[in-house]
């Protein structure tokens, strides 16, 4: 039994195979399951070609190179500075990167050229970008063209860090004040320095495990060159401080976070800026800028710096304060990006969304879930079915805000089953009020 399926007959079978297209090299027809894009049969033709072509191109000619792709538009972007004030995310790139305009899906990537999802991240539509590759690419060109001068950060508006104080800040802080010796705490403490205002100010003592640094005025100590030196480089009225470590003797100038001069046991020129250098006692010293970050009373954050000389470098600290301030943030921001995500998902690109805190709402309702009335258990967290979650009175499905009002305290497992009902905090309206 013959269980073939083309024709008996040889000459038949060999007419009706399908050819593909010759190659450009050779001219022997492929194979017709091979890829239109293929143009040679094997290798030997494909180097072929490209000798072919390197002959062909005279030996004066220039290499053309791919044109690089710049950035555009070419000058920096104007950002919208009324919606770029409220815009909480990258602080430092968001003043500088954002376009006038936020895109809604379609415009061309600054980067790639290709279109803006309109479901892409708030920041990459911001800046009008497709990708966080692209997003990247972009931050370390603009980074380039800023060590170039090409862009002046300091005339762009509302560009400073999240923590740097404002100008109440500074004037509160800056009035006058008697001078005051900041020592190490004991273990019992809940942050282990203390510390006041922004900075140290003249005559006041910085002891460190030990290590004790006072802090003077360059003309009160009689450093006119330094104060010349200082004011040519920096502002006119700038006034330097001198920090003094009282175990080696050794001195540094600075104006702010700049470092202008030290002085230290063994140092052979006298306009240096060694930081780290070896005691009398044979201890190895360093000079370093320390950073506490805190909250004052109204809830703003900012940075105490302070340059000591100690023999072991501390990171940047958070105080208990900022770091509950920190963790704040993060869980009302988490919320509000969690809503505006679903509310791009129901054709809503720009959704206004409050700062609201899960655990303020929670303690609103006295950690009660709002639908089947038993207390929640505030140890317990996502993903157990009974841990706390935040319910809209109004759902997102009928665009509900995100607002402390519509918001209350619910488990997740009874918001699973309300789904997109209305929930018993207020009364969903009736049918000639919603027609009104």
């Amino acid at each position: 039994m013959d269980h073939s399926f083309g024709s008996n007959n040889d000459a038949d079978n060999s007419s009706a195979e399908h050819t593909g297209r010759p190659c450009a090299v050779c001219g022997t027809l492929m194979e017709y399951w091979r890829p239109r894009s293929q143009k040679y049969c094997s290798d030997p033709c494909r180097t072929s070609a490209a000798k072919k072509q390197r002959a062909e191109l005279p030996k004066g000619a220039p290499r053309v190179r791919r044109p690089k792709q710049t950035l555009t538009p070419g000058t920096p972007p104007v950002p919208d500075l009324a919606r770029t004030r409220e815009v909480r995310g990258d602080p430092y790139w968001n003043p500088i990167l954002a376009a006038a305009e936020r895109a809604t899906g379609g415009q061309p990537c600054r980067i790639c050229g290709k279109p803006v999802p309109r479901s892409a991240h708030w920041e990459h539509r911001d800046r009008h970008v497709c990708s966080g590759r692209c997003n990247t690419t972009l931050k370390r060109r603009t980074k380039a063209r800023i060590e170039r001068g090409e862009i002046d950060v300091g005339a762009i508006a509302d560009h400073g860090d999240r923590s740097s104080a404002n100008a109440d800040q500074r004037a509160r802080f800056g009035a006058a004040r008697e001078p005051r010796v900041f020592c190490t705490r004991t273990a019992e403490g809940d942050f282990p320095y203390e510390f006041y205002g922004l900075s140290p100010i003249k005559g006041d003592v910085i002891e460190r495990h030990g290590s004790v640094t006072t802090y003077a005025t360059a003309t009160s100590l009689g450093a006119d060159g330094l104060v010349a030196l200082v004011r040519a480089g920096s502002e006119p009225d700038v006034e330097p401080m001198v920090a003094i470590h009282q175990q080696t003797g050794a001195l540094l100038a600075y104006t702010g976070r700049v470092l202008w001069w030290t002085k230290v046991p063994g140092q052979q020129h006298p306009l240096g800026q060694q930081t780290s250098f070896e005691g009398d006692d044979g201890r190895h010293w360093h000079w370093q800028n320390e950073i506490f970050r805190d909250v004052d009373e109204s809830g703003k954050t900012y940075d105490w710096e302070a340059w000591v000389c100690v023999t072991e470098p501390t990171p940047t600290l958070w105080t208990p304060a900022y770091t509950a301030h920190s963790e704040k943030q993060r869980r009302s921001t988490r919320a509000r990006n969690s809503y505006q995500a679903r509310m791009r998902g129901y054709g809503s690109l720009n959704a206004d969304a409050d700062q609201v805190d899960p655990f303020d709402i929670y303690g609103r309702d006295q950690w009660v879930c709002q639908l089947c009335r038993r207390v929640m258990n505030p140890a317990v967290e996502w993903p157990d079915p009974w841990s706390a979650t935040l319910d809209h009175i109004k759902p997102v499905a009928e665009s509900g805000a995100h607002t402390a009002e519509n918001l209350q305290a619910a488990h997740w497992i009874c918001n699973i089953r309300k789904g997109d009902a209305w929930g018993p905090g207020d009364a969903r309206p009736s049918a000639g009020e919603g027609q009104a």
